[in-house]
């Protein structure tokens, strides 16, 4: 106990760090979720931090560590509890947090009827802050051609600018054909932003289709950034095509 006197603050902030992952990781899944709506800083040292350091932290609060245990559910079990409190009426405003959790489920797991299940949920709603939630956690779900992907291809063409920011995220490991001519007109016609945006998508579903309009734009664009993200899909691109000869 005396010990705990001569701890420095930056010791038991991380110390409260601990604790939290530890109580978040053997919680309840209902209270998980509930934890991915906290906003309040863990503890009174977190505060203390805050206030001496005048500055914040995305981990100084309980829902950074929560949206990370949520990343990490791979248990399918999980999938009936998850579907019964998306239709509790008593649990409605923390919706956006349990698709979260199926999304992980769906990812984790390869579970493509709850990729589907997930898509149907989506096109109830217009909120975005809802679509990114589960958009933005589907790009590393491998996509196979078999896979129904018409509503994101809907989002990328005819949605907001987050809608078609998400969609191009939700994009990404897919294997169908038609996507690419759509990447490659749109990268044609897009802002600087998505772009890049088009390229990262291109690195996992390009092929050499795409080479020659990547080329042009890296000649055209003066942003180093763009550049960037240009040659990260033309070098991923190449590799994935000479992988297969």
């Amino acid at each position: 106990m005396l010990f705990g006197l001569f701890k420095s603050l930056d010791e038991k902030v991380k110390e409260d760090k601990e604790n939290l992952i530890a109580r978040l990781k053997n919680s309840e899944l209902k209270t998980l979720i509930i934890e991915m709506e906290n906003n309040k800083p863990i503890s009174n040292n977190i505060i203390k931090r805050q206030k001496r350091d005048q500055s914040f932290e995305s981990k100084d609060f309980p829902s950074w560590y929560a949206y990370r245990i949520s990343d990490e559910l791979s248990d399918i079990n999980l999938k009936p509890e998850l579907i019964k409190l998306l239709k509790d009426k008593d649990f409605f405003q923390y919706k956006q947090y349990v698709l979260r959790c199926l999304s992980s489920l769906c990812v984790n797991c390869k579970d493509y009827k709850l990729f589907d299940f997930l898509i149907s949920e989506l096109k109830k709603t217009d909120e975005e802050k809802v679509i990114t939630t589960v958009l933005s956690r589907l790009k590393k779900l491998k996509k196979p051609a078999t896979l129904n992907i018409d509503y994101l291809k809907q989002l990328l063409l005819n949605g907001t600018y987050q809608n078609r920011i998400d969609a191009l995220d939700a994009l990404q490991n897919s294997e169908h054909k038609d996507l690419e001519e759509i990447l490659i007109l749109k990268l044609k016609t897009s802002d600087q932003h998505t772009k890049g945006m088009i390229c990262a998508t291109l690195r996992s579903t390009g092929t050499i289709k795409s080479l020659e309009t990547l080329e042009g734009e890296f000649k055209k664009t003066r942003s180093n950034d763009l550049k960037y993200f240009i040659q990260s899909a033309i070098e991923e691109i190449n590799e994935r095509e000479n992988s297969r000869i």
